[in-house]
């Protein structure tokens, strides 16, 4: 995984090097998607790594929180907290790691930082936040599922790269 984040590194930052020189720079906003998740850390490094190639690189950070399961079905599977304390409780969590996904961005170089906190369909979320700022580039974590999986349960990466109006890494 470390060679292939700096060889992309490499690729991208050539290629818009010489698109520099001839006045264009195609990137200059950059939505990543965060979750909390390892594969979502990843995306957000790379984020990072990509906003550095410009210094007046905006960056927005969004997590979608999707609601909770007793929201879609009526049920109550923990049986021992309130629909409202399970959605205070998630949106808690997806601020936390909003804010300690922005404080790593600014740590490491990164000052033009914009989060968003969305709830619903977090497919459908991070395409609204897209049409909203209007990115160059989404960022998004993937967690391998696996084809059967993929098919039938989907995938908020695959759906957001099937989806979007720009491009999706």
């Amino acid at each position: 995984y470390f060679y292939f984040h700096k060889i992309l590194i490499a690729i991208i930052t050539f290629n818009i090097m010489e698109k520099r020189e001839r006045g264009i720079l195609p990137i200059e906003r950059i939505l990543v998607a965060v979750d909390g998740s390892k594969p979502s850390m990843r995306a957000l490094d790379m984020a990072i790594s990509l906003s550095k190639l410009n210094k007046n690189m905006k960056l927005y950070i969004v997590m979608a929180i999707p609601y909770p399961v007793q929201y879609v079905t009526g049920e109550n599977p923990t049986g021992d907290i309130t629909l409202l304390d399970r959605m205070n409780t998630l949106k808690e969590k997806g601020e936390q790691i909003l804010e300690n996904s922005k404080n790593y961005a600014i740590s490491n170089g990164v000052m033009n930082v914009e989060t968003f906190l969305k709830q619903g369909d977090p497919a459908k979320e991070i395409l609204n936040v897209s049409k909203t700022v209007k990115p160059d580039l989404i960022v998004i974590g993937n967690r391998r599922r696996g084809f059967l999986k993929g098919v039938f349960l989907g995938s908020v990466s695959q759906r957001v790269a099937a989806n979007s109006d720009v491009s999706v890494l």
